[in-house]
């Protein structure tokens, strides 16, 4: 359930920007500035990177992601900051930013269900 939950929450916008806000440190204002470079809004950002993660991971890397956070005290939290240091990493954006922001959260039916087996 905690997949699942971390990809629902941060599929929107001010949730997601709560989120990094919760996380803070020199990790969110990573953040900020690679939202900026993208010329995209810090929620907007997390947003795709979430997406992202659930349209394109399969279900060994879910299983690995939930099993690095399931016993932390904060999960949610973890699991983004996991998935964002991903994004930093390889720059995820090369998917086209209209089919992304026109895909409801929801429709990542693939990563929903292989998330709700994970609870």
């Amino acid at each position: 359930m905690v997949i699942l939950d971390l990809i629902n929450s941060c599929s929107n916008d001010k949730v997601a920007q709560a989120a990094l806000a919760c996380i803070g440190g020199h990790f969110a204002e990573r953040v900020r500035t690679a939202a900026g470079e993208k010329g995209l809004s810090v929620g907007k950002y997390v947003v795709l990177a979430v997406r992202e993660f659930a349209s394109r991971t399969d279900e060994a890397a879910q299983e690995a992601l939930r099993a690095k956070v399931v016993r932390d005290d904060q999960p949610l939290l973890r699991g983004l900051r996991e998935v964002l240091e991903a994004a930093l990493e390889r720059d995820p954006f090369f998917l086209n930013g209209e089919a992304m922001s026109a895909t409801p959260p929801y429709a990542f039916s693939a990563a929903r269900e292989n998330a709700l087996r994970y609870h």
